[in-house]
């Protein structure tokens, strides 16, 4: 008896929490909170006192400079006291797990003020890369959903439901999942990402859908080969990213950065005399009017900048010729304690016709013949100083899609260099400078002293810089 009484029990407590009200997932920041630093860059540029806001556009071929350089044009006409220095590091053709292997050199080579992202792909490997953005930089951060490429369904309520037939959107009997992997991202994934790691979520998707109706457009008219937009397309991807950010900057605010803590400004130093700065962080600038290298006499933790190992970058490299906006390997692993200016060249040979399987030699440009290797293989150079992973070899795939094999002897090359040293200055408006001098960077994300003197003959310097991430590893 007590066994069917159980069994009452258990069945009607399973049937009760079908039932039982779903707590809603958090809803994501608002984005001008989210990207409050930024904003606060734009709209206290003035005439006499302009401002640099330091952007990277990332992702693959929908994150192209066809609509970036006009969306950038743009918002140079709008804040013309604003100089707006980007990159677009994109990849076209690379979704989520390729672009996971290339994020961390791209973001730590620019460090910018800004990131805006948008990829296809594995939502986990989305979340990955959104993690290495956030833990290696202290930029704010914008994540775009989908442009429309097929209509709009509802976002399913996913889960278990005592329900055969499942309502739209959704797919299953019984468990329901989205039916549509771009509606999941744009409006399940991405919102939550968004609140978990404090991004600011651009509404393209439906700001796009709202543009089709109101001008009576079919989904194919703003399309060239989908997913990727046609002129007009690449136009309105512009202009509803720029009116988006206008908007968040049109806003009155009155309660500070939501990243203050951040990015934190110090006083400068005084010309002649050690100054001491105590931060937490992973990076130090400058911010001058004019080049620093050979004037700053410091140390970092006791350290001179050249002892650091983020202070030493690996560049991307070299772009294959029948894909040339792809490097010919994701990445390179460089030892992190290689202190060393170098260049490395390697030649490919003896490609099979899919180029998956191939031979290659590796030279030094410090330390001579490296050794050859296998593309199937995991090479090491002789040196110790260099190592290639199998996967990270973009030939067949290059292949795949262009059609076109590379030809035999075909080199490539990579570099070593030291970064903290002077940026490229960027030019203002009102005709001056901004020179950023890199202090130290890819620091360990914890507490560090810096005692550094400079000259009276120094270019101004208008305030120490220092950067946190908000994730730790």
């Amino acid at each position: 008896m007590w066994r069917k009484v159980d069994r009452v029990v258990i069945l009607s407590l399973m049937l009760t929490s079908c039932f039982l009200p779903v707590s809603a997932e958090p809803a994501p920041p608002d984005p001008g909170q989210a990207i409050g630093r930024s904003l606060s860059i734009i709209r206290s540029a003035t005439p006499e006192q302009p401002q640099v806001l330091k952007i990277l556009f990332y992702g693959q071929s929908i994150s192209t400079p066809k609509w970036t350089d006009q969306a950038i044009a743009t918002l140079r006409a709008k804040y013309p006291d604003v100089a707006f220095d980007y990159r677009n590091l994109a990849l076209g053709g690379w979704g989520a797990v390729l672009l996971e292997q290339a994020v961390a050199r791209d973001v730590e080579e620019v460090y910018p003020d800004l990131i805006v992202f948008h990829a296809y792909g594995d939502h986990r490997a989305y979340e990955r890369i959104i993690r290495t953005l956030r833990s290696k930089t202290a930029a704010d951060i914008i994540i775009q959903t989908d442009h429309v490429v097929n209509p709009l369904e509802p976002v399913c309520d996913a889960g278990f439901h005592l329900q055969w037939s499942p309502p739209e959107g959704c797919v299953g009997h019984f468990w329901f999942k989205q039916r549509n992997w771009e509606e999941f991202m744009s409006g399940v994934w991405e919102p939550a990402l968004a609140a978990k790691y404090d991004l600011a979520l651009e509404p393209r998707r439906q700001r796009w859908n709202s543009y089709l109706q109101e001008h009576n457009l079919q989904i194919a008219d703003l399309l060239a080969d989908p997913p990727h937009p046609n002129a007009e397309g690449w136009t309105l991807m512009a202009n509803l990213f720029t009116s988006w950010v206008e908007e968040l900057g049109d806003r009155f605010q009155n309660n500070g950065w939501s990243t203050s803590g951040q990015v934190r400004s110090f006083n400068p130093p005084v010309p002649g005399e050690k100054t001491r700065y105590e931060f937490y962080g992973n990076r130090a600038e400058l911010i001058a009017a004019g080049p620093l290298d050979g004037k700053v006499s410091l140390t970092i933790d006791g350290k001179d900048p050249r002892d650091l190992d983020g202070c030493w970058q690996t560049s991307r490299v070299t772009r294959l010729t029948n894909v040339p906006d792809w490097p010919a390997l994701t990445k390179v692993d460089v030892r992190l304690s290689y202190r060393e200016a170098d260049i490395w060249t390697l030649r490919v040979r003896n490609l099979d016709s899919s180029q998956e399987n191939f031979d290659f030699d590796v030279q030094s440009a410090r330390t001579g013949e490296e050794g050859s290797g296998s593309g199937k293989d995991v090479f090491t150079s002789r040196s110790g100083n260099v190592t290639i992973q199998p996967g990270a070899w973009n030939l067949s795939y290059a292949k795949a899609i262009s059609g076109k094999g590379l030809e035999e002897e075909q080199s490539f090359q990579w570099e070593r260099r030291f970064v903290c040293a002077d940026e490229l200055p960027t030019a203002l408006a009102n005709g001056s400078v901004q020179q950023r001098h890199v202090l130290a960077t890819g620091l360990p994300n914890t507490h560090h002293v810096i005692e550094l003197t400079v000259p009276s003959d120094t270019p101004a310097i208008s305030e120490l810089r220092a950067y946190r991430p908000p994730l730790v590893d």
